[in-house]
């Protein structure tokens, strides 16, 4: 009877087959995985459970996507320098939520008479959750994860080059209601929006075109080109006026990911490839010699680990076989019942120890908190916080540890100034030290101005003593 080949056998066997295959372009939005056109959409994990063993080259929706362009002239040097610093920022305009998101970045070289450009975007939402994982999981093998409109500017720059290499031109990609505006000036990336339309509709639609068109007098109309999905469906071919040119049906429910599909194995060098995988690495010429010889070397250590299974089962049979001789013999005679009981008393007594413990050291806490300096704390961080008029700062929540003594601050300000100068304020007084501003957001909803949130350590003992009340101490 032939037995199952090892688990490690088939992971190698998966991953080969994958190497191996021709990769399968998929399109990702927030409704869920588009692998073929006119297909319901899908979880990205129950596609990948599907295809193990395959590749895919993965676009991404612009409505997963934010996008950040980098002003010329920042010290962003590296590719972690450029990560960082958009990290950053994606946390100041979208909070916590920010940094868990997948990053990419892109990188346009300098040129004679033309300085670098550089920028990010950031994957969001559910999507942002585990893709890497799961696809690794299930020996699913990427190629890329970049924008759709990444991929739709690099093929139409390598179907109509005299477009892409014209003094002034502009893609513009369309997903229903989200608008991504790609302006080019003699084929290098100059601009990168995202717009939003009222109504997805081909009279919004051409109505932002005109508008856009305005306010670029350089701009032709001629060098506009439109792609994409999602407008509402028309009763006549979609015309957005006279010389823009239309790729593909506006109207459609999903887009056409045949006219997705890379032309050139070399894309041009003045166009944006941001790849959440990492930028690509070269291949080196030894690469299929070393993999043959990996293979040799992995098929050799397969048929040793196979047979080494073998003589594990055998042995895992005799080991059965001797314990049910041993569970045929007669039962040893159990321990006397009071050995329980003795044990359970035991660990009793241990359980009532820590529980007193526990007691002494939640009451040694209220202690040393009832020990604190109230009332010099509140007023001088009462008056720091007051001394900015007519827009004094409002207070959310004081958190004191004790034990290490630690002050958290949190409030609400008219701007990001105050709690900047509150930060020096207290720096200044006796007492505070190591006074750090930790969080600084637009408030949510429901709130106006700057939420704020400081550290600080305490010195009780050097905390100005006073003798008015909270309310005498407001200037």
């Amino acid at each position: 009877m032939n037995s199952a080949p090892p688990p490690f056998l088939s992971r190698m066997r998966r991953r080969l087959r994958a190497r191996l295959a021709r990769p399968q372009t998929l399109f990702l939005a927030p409704e869920g995985l588009l692998a073929r056109p006119g297909g319901k959409p899908e979880a990205w994990a129950d596609w990948c459970r599907k295809q193990n063993g395959s590749a895919a080259r993965l676009l991404l929706s612009s409505r997963l996507l934010h996008e950040l362009v980098c002003q010329p002239g920042l010290p962003l040097a590296d590719e972690a320098q450029l990560l960082a610093y958009a990290r950053q920022q994606f946390g100041q305009y979208f909070g916590a939520a920010a940094k868990t998101w997948s990053l990419a970045g892109w990188r346009l070289a300098a040129e004679p008479g033309r300085v670098e450009q550089c920028g990010a975007l950031a994957l969001h939402g559910p999507a942002a959750q585990g893709w890497r994982e799961v696809a690794a999981e299930h020996e699913v093998r990427l190629l890329q994860v970049q924008p759709a409109w990444a991929a739709a500017l690099q093929r139409l720059a390598g179907e109509e080059p005299e477009w892409a290499a014209a003094e002034q031109a502009a893609l513009v990609w369309l997903e229903g209601a989200v608008v991504t505006w790609l302006s080019l000036t003699a084929g290098r990336l100059s601009g990168l929006r995202q717009l939003r339309l009222q109504e997805a509709s081909v009279e919004t639609l051409a109505e932002l075109l005109q508008e856009q068109l305005a306010l670029q007098p350089g701009l032709a109309a001629a060098r506009l080109r439109v792609a994409g999905y999602g407008l509402l469906a028309a009763p006549a071919p979609v015309k957005l006026g006279p010389a823009i040119h239309v790729h593909g049906r506006l109207d459609a429910p999903e887009p056409d990911l045949a006219a997705l599909e890379p032309v050139s194995a070399k894309p041009m060098s003045g166009l944006p490839r941001p790849d959440f995988l990492g930028a690509p690495r070269l291949r080196s010429p030894l690469a299929w010699p070393l993999a043959a010889t990996s293979l040799l070397v992995l098929a050799t250590a397969g048929w040793t680990a196979w047979e080494a299974q073998q003589e594990r089962a055998q042995g895992q049979q005799q080991l059965a076989d001797l314990q049910a001789r041993l569970r045929a013999k007669p039962a040893p005679a159990r321990a006397p019942a009071a050995l329980p009981a003795l044990a359970a008393q035991a660990g009793g007594k241990d359980s009532a120890r820590k529980l007193e413990a526990e007691r002494l050291r939640a009451a040694a806490e209220v202690q040393a908190l009832l020990r604190q300096p109230w009332e010099s704390l509140l007023v001088q961080v009462e008056q720091a916080g007051a001394a900015k008029q007519p827009a004094p700062l409002a207070w959310l929540a004081l958190d004191l540890n004790s034990a290490r003594q630690e002050l958290r601050l949190e409030g609400l300000a008219a701007d990001k100034l105050a709690p900047l100068q509150l930060v020096d304020r207290l720096a200044a007084q006796g007492g505070f030290r190591s006074v750090l501003l930790s969080r600084l957001q637009n408030a949510e909803q429901g709130l106006s101005g700057q939420r704020f949130e400081l550290n600080a350590k305490l010195q009780p003992e050097l905390l100005r003593p006073t003798g008015g009340t909270m309310a005498e101490a407001r200037p």
